[in-house]
């Protein structure tokens, strides 16, 4: 399955590169802004950060904050409109740029969704960090219910559990696997992301299509 998904992957987004780009750039830079800001605040005592600022500067690092957190909301719809695309393309269907752009009315639900799983990886994370993979890879689909199923962040999780149970081995060599074809991306000067990210997302959304039996994953032409 690790294989035959990275290269269905592989294949459909040499389709539909073009279609995944305005998607992908938005998300880096709205995550660039998050991470930038997280960076420059993140070294210091908060306390004494703010008692230096002043009424001026902490007023804009207030709005930096807001700025911040609405740069995550969006990022999050991004994030949907991706899953949804490569599932589209993951089903053989055609994409456009448009299918990564949805409504708002189930961003709620997935950054809720997020924050839960988060909570979850990072709780496991303290108890040893075993059980932190085991739930990431349990419930690692929840953002594929959540987008193609429309249910709630708490069902999106036991759908997840449910479609995962006897599969975490093959998961957790589909991360490894994902990772080198983003570090192959990274060492093609960082424009091999381009195709490197619709690749991994379209593999895992043919995997998402397998495990809750909606299709198989199919063979790849080796062209």
């Amino acid at each position: 399955m690790i294989l035959q998904s990275i290269r269905y992957g592989w294949n459909k987004a040499r389709l539909w590169v073009w279609a995944f780009l305005p998607a992908l750039l938005l998300q880096w830079v709205l995550d660039g802004a998050v991470t930038w800001h997280e960076e420059a605040d993140g070294t210091r005592s908060l306390h004494l950060w703010w008692h230096n600022l002043g009424p001026q500067r902490q007023g804009i690092a207030i709005a930096a904050v807001v700025l911040s957190i609405v740069a995550y909301v969006v990022s999050m719809w991004i994030r949907m409109g991706v899953i949804h695309g490569s599932v589209k393309a993951a089903r053989g269907e055609e994409v456009a740029a448009r299918d990564f752009f949805l409504t708002w009315e189930n961003v709620g639900r997935f950054v809720l969704g997020t924050l839960l799983y988060g909570l979850i990886v990072g709780v496991g994370m303290i108890l040893l960090v075993v059980p932190g993979i085991i739930w990431g890879l349990r419930y690692c689909l929840y953002g594929h219910y959540l987008v193609t199923q429309g249910v709630g962040p708490v069902e999106a999780l036991q759908m997840s559990a449910a479609a995962t149970d006897g599969h975490k081995g093959e998961l957790f060599g589909l991360c490894f696997a994902s990772l080198g074809v983003t570090i192959l991306g990274v060492l093609c000067l960082g424009v091999g992301l381009v195709w490197a990210i619709p690749t991994v997302d379209i593999a895992w959304s043919a995997v998402f299509l397998e495990l809750s039996r909606q299709q198989t994953i199919p063979v790849p032409e080796l062209a």
